[in-house]
């Protein structure tokens, strides 16, 4: 896999961050196109939640969504999309049709304002230490389909060292652009075409495990819709 120079990286597109977990990249904020009014979502999992900012001290729009973290559970109420900063939970986070519709609304919300949305998921590497990577590669499809309806900016964060080089190679072909920092770049797998070919074959071995990618949700798709395409 052959990462991309961040400086080509154009704005509206899905990137893969490759870096290691135990540092903080620094292209995560480049990659955030934040020029003009933006609308910026972040999708964090676990215990370590950044704090709410101060809505007197937001420029634009900010989301947080935070997956499997009861502390943090905001219960059944929907939150305010007219607010500065907007806050929404999903406690479990092996349910990945919840995850997609709680960004799925965040994205229906913010479309029709004048802001870019910009999306940080931090990270693929914690849905995969609950889900199998199939069901991964699924929600990630249809995630970046969904963002791309919406011309969203979006980068997920992914560590290639927790890993099998054949399931990096795979989920990048999902994206429009891979972006290395210094620290991973000689970690970056080396899989064949034909590698990532017998790996989605066999993730797409028999009827009922059957990846699928189509329909793809637009624009205009109802929290119903990428629930079914999420559906466990």
């Amino acid at each position: 896999m052959e990462p991309d120079p961040l400086a080509e990286i154009d704005p509206q597109a899905n990137v893969l961050l490759v870096h290691s977990t135990h540092s903080k990249s620094d292209a995560c904020a480049e990659l955030r196109h934040d020029h003009g009014p933006t609308a910026e979502l972040k999708v964090t999992f676990g215990d370590d939640q950044p704090a709410e900012p101060d809505s007197g001290n937001v420029e634009g729009t900010v989301g947080l969504l935070r997956v499997g973290n009861l502390l943090h559970n905001t219960g059944d109420a929907d939150p305010d999309f007219t607010d500065t900063v907007v806050v929404d939970s999903v406690c479990d986070p092996t349910d990945l049709g919840e995850i997609g519709v709680a960004i799925s609304r965040f994205c229906k919300h913010w479309e029709d304002t004048d802001e870019q949305i910009t999306v940080c998921f931090d990270s693929l590497d914690a849905l995969l230490c609950s889900s199998a990577p199939k069901r991964v590669f699924q929600f990630a499809h249809v995630l970046t389909n969904r963002l791309a309806s919406v011309d969203a900016s979006a980068h997920f964060h992914f560590d290639p060292t927790r890993h099998e080089d054949r399931v990096v190679s795979t989920f990048g072909t999902v994206f429009d652009a891979v972006v290395a920092d210094e620290d991973a770049e000689d970690s970056l797998p080396e899989a064949t075409d034909e590698e990532v070919a017998d790996l989605l074959a066999e993730w797409n071995d028999g009827a009922a495990g059957t990846i699928e990618l189509e329909p793809t949700p637009t624009a205009e798709a109802t929290d119903e819709e990428i629930a079914r395409i999420l559906e466990k």
